[in-house]
């Protein structure tokens, strides 16, 4: 089971296949011996076994897609948030998907039905959080209201792990000051008063003609070096977004040195005893939040103000955007999430119309198209009349 994100979305739009079953269902939260389960996977497949039924055909698309159908079982569904899964199937290809929609329903045609997963999209998606100072490091998953600590194989617990100095007096002959890294607290037997990220410094007043301060510094690169390579194996293929939580300068070391691709552009520059589990939770989804926000006004804002010139570069007609989708000519589409528009389209010159007995859904095809095409796809949520279903930004004019 994967959970959803714009990557698997854009996978699943991407698909090339003669069949493609889209089954939504909603089966019983967590994974215990849940009855639910097995009722609602056995209502859909019957459901999805009268569909391919009455599109019978004998070719190897529909033998494959049967069996994959067939080969589902209760394992294959435990374990969704919210009660809800979306399960895809096509030749070659069989996703469980944990999401939230409000659609439930079988979907049988040649691109799979993705509006209804629109939605949650904009929602806070499912990330990581690295929590580091230099007494303590701790990394966390959050998904769907939970907030789990991980144990992250070869991460330092703390700077004193590979630290070489523990002795005071091991530290030379200097008159200079160290940042201790955390408020309110002493290094040595005295220490001034800092801001948020700790104490300006202690004095340290000692014989000999080593300066420590550079050994210091380079232990502290190291523990941040070590602590992102560790949390970049532990997430390594889950797509995950990462946000840091530490203070300036620590935070900054560990950007210097990460590799992972999916660290979020903001953290949280607070040292991490200021605050709470939840609040530590509620600032890193807030610096996720900040961006999908952004990203979404921002293409909206294009596709107002094309409407408001009347310019013929956005257009709220489901056929027009469905006609432009398939051009390769939509930069941005937003959409009613679970929104349905029957039509068929021209496949030589791309032209769609609305049709109650046509065989495509438009704003399921724009979806697929737009994301074909390396365009953007948002839900539509409180922008727009409750009349508009799609709306989107075109890269040119017709």
């Amino acid at each position: 089971m994967r959970m959803l994100d714009q990557n698997l979305l854009r996978d699943l739009a991407g698909h090339d296949a003669s069949l493609c079953l889209s089954l939504y269902l909603e089966v019983a939260a967590g994974g215990g011996e849940h009855d639910h389960v097995r009722i609602a996977l056995k209502k859909a497949k019957s459901e999805a076994a009268a569909k391919l039924g009455a599109a019978s055909s004998d070719d190897a698309a529909f033998a494959s897609v049967r069996d994959r159908l067939d080969a589902l079982d209760y394992e294959d569904l435990v374990g969704g948030h919210d009660r809800r899964v979306a399960i895809f199937i096509a030749p070659g290809m069989t996703e469980v998907v944990d999401a939230r929609f409000d659609e439930l329903g079988v979907h049988l045609g040649t691109r799979f039905r993705l509006s209804p997963l629109l939605g949650d999209l904009e929602r806070i998606p499912d990330h990581a959080v690295l929590v580091a100072s230099q007494e303590e490091a701790h990394l966390y998953t959050a998904s769907a209201g939970t907030f789990a600590r991980q144990k992250v194989e070869d991460m330092p617990a703390s700077l004193s792990e590979i630290s070489r100095f523990t002795d005071q007096q091991e530290k030379g002959n200097i008159h200079g000051r160290e940042d201790s890294g955390l408020p309110g607290t002493y290094r040595g037997a005295q220490a001034t008063s800092g801001g948020a990220s700790g104490p300006e410094g202690v004095p340290h007043h000692s014989m000999g003609g080593h300066d420590w301060r550079e050994d210091k510094e380079e232990d502290l690169r190291q523990y941040a070096n070590l602590l992102v390579n560790a949390v970049g194996h532990h997430l390594s293929g889950t797509n995950l977004p990462l946000v840091i939580v530490a203070d300036e300068r620590l935070n900054g070391m560990i950007r210097e040195n990460c590799e992972y691709p999916f660290l979020a552009p903001e953290g949280v520059l607070v040292h991490p005893r200021e605050l709470e589990e939840d609040g530590i939770r509620e600032r890193a989804a807030r610096c996720l939040r900040g961006d999908i926000d952004a990203a979404r006004a921002e293409a909206w804002d294009k596709v107002a103000m094309s409407l408001g010139r009347d310019d013929h570069e956005a257009s709220t007609d489901p056929s027009d955007v469905a006609t432009a989708a398939a051009a390769g000519r939509v930069a941005h589409l937003f959409v009613r999430a679970g929104a349905s528009v029957p039509g068929r389209i021209d496949e030589t010159t791309f032209a769609a119309e609305q049709d109650e007995s046509g065989p495509e859904d438009l704003v399921d095809r724009a979806i697929s198209d737009t994301m074909r095409n390396g365009g953007a796809v948002f839900s539509l949520g409180d922008y727009g009349g409750e009349d508009i279903v799609t709306a989107a930004a075109y890269r040119y004019p017709a």
